[in-house]
């Protein structure tokens, strides 16, 4: 029987545990220049739908998707000032979401009638905005994404068609990246299962990997979807970058993973994605058994991507995680669920939860100092 029976990790709409525990949370819904000033654009999160926006004075806004008058989506409209208005009747609303004009309609009636909006913030080349109820938590900020002697800013999203929880889990599988990213990994000296260690933190979890030689490598989990460490990109192969993720469920079987990157050196080589296959396409052809990971141009872009989709898709849209039989390299997996199954346990018995913060002594990898794996490829 799975010790988990009584909380589902995977789905979240409709009121589900998770998504009412993942709105907790400051969460991205798209990539900053994709919102562009002038043009709404229809974003989905926790299984609803919301209009957002960048207004003449160039602050995104994210807004109810639905026009209160009937209902069709405002990210169907059109921007005006810092204003939305609908294209179905043209009734217009302001920055603040007030009625402002009502074509046909008394001033007063258009007064009378408001939008309800939520908090957004743009950060490293991403959207965030804030769903859930009463004020929202502090802003995440991560140093070392701004920190600029890292490296050039890559921000990057792409949607994928299984969810988020499987995303989050695989994270910090740390066994997964000698088999599933091989080829990648064995170029920086990733080619030995690793001993694994991992432990709840103030923010999450910390998760630390020995191999035989003693070398470390080590990931942060900010709950209740965040990622943070370094990985090999296609973008740099001179060296590993660091990366920070966000998984985030769009609904039960969709993610939008957003990634930032800071690159030092880019990969000349590597084409551009829009002169190569669409990495859905080929991992989709992977996955009916057309060809295989093997195959797949090893310079492309997203080749992490493409490889994770076909072992994450692999498990179906939800996994069955009742059909699972872990084993000792699953220990952050472990841990990340009995942290998530407490969460939501406190959520639904109305008990108090745990505050998560980023501690003002964090530093990232002072955990394997002097052990650390070399960044740089062989």
């Amino acid at each position: 029987m799975s010790l988990y029976s009584d909380v589902d990790f995977a789905r979240v709409e409709n009121g589900a545990l998770a998504g009412r525990l993942v709105a907790r949370f400051w969460q991205p819904v798209a990539l900053a220049e994709k919102c562009v000033a002038g043009r709404a654009m229809r974003v989905k999160l926790l299984g609803a739908h919301y209009t957002l926006y960048r207004g003449q004075d160039g602050q995104p806004r994210m807004t109810q998707d639905r026009c209160p008058h009937r209902g069709t989506s405002l990210a169907y409209g059109w921007v005006e000032n810092n204003g939305v208005r609908c294209r179905y009747h043209g009734w217009k609303f302001d920055a603040d979401g007030r009625g402002e004009e009502f074509p046909a309609e008394s001033a007063a009636y258009a007064r009378s009638l408001s939008l309800r909006t939520y908090p957004v913030r743009e950060y490293l080349g991403l959207i965030f905005c804030y769903v859930g109820e009463g004020e929202p938590p502090e802003f995440p900020r991560f140093p070392e994404l701004e920190d600029d002697s890292r490296g050039t800013l890559l921000t990057q999203a792409v949607v994928l068609d299984y969810n988020f929880f499987q995303r989050v889990e695989n994270d910090h599988d740390e066994a997964h990246v000698f088999f599933t990213h091989k080829h990648l990994m064995a170029k920086y000296g990733l080619d030995q299962i690793p001993k694994v260690a991992a432990e709840e933190t103030e923010h999450g979890l910390v998760v630390v990997s020995t191999r035989q030689d003693g070398r470390q490598r080590v990931g942060y989990g900010f709950m209740p979807n965040i990622l943070l460490r370094e990985v090999p990109i296609p973008q740099d192969r001179t060296k590993m970058s660091i990366l920070l993720a966000w998984r985030v469920p769009m609904d039960d079987t969709t993610t939008f993973s957003a990634m930032v990157n800071r690159v030092g050196t880019f990969n000349e080589a590597l084409p551009d994605l829009g002169d190569v296959e669409d990495p859905a396409e080929i991992a989709a052809r992977v996955m009916r058994c057309e060809m295989t990971l093997d195959e797949v141009d090893q310079n492309h872009p997203l080749l992490p991507i493409i490889q994770d989709t076909v072992a994450l898709g692999g498990q179906g849209a939800i996994a069955d995680r009742d059909a699972e039989h872990l084993g000792q390299s699953d220990k952050a997996i472990a841990v990340l669920r009995r942290m998530w199954a407490r969460e939501m346990r406190a959520l639904r018995d109305g008990k108090p939860l745990k505050t998560w913060h980023r501690p003002g002594d964090f530093e990232f990898g002072k955990e394997i100092a002097g052990a650390e794996l070399p960044a740089v490829t062989h």
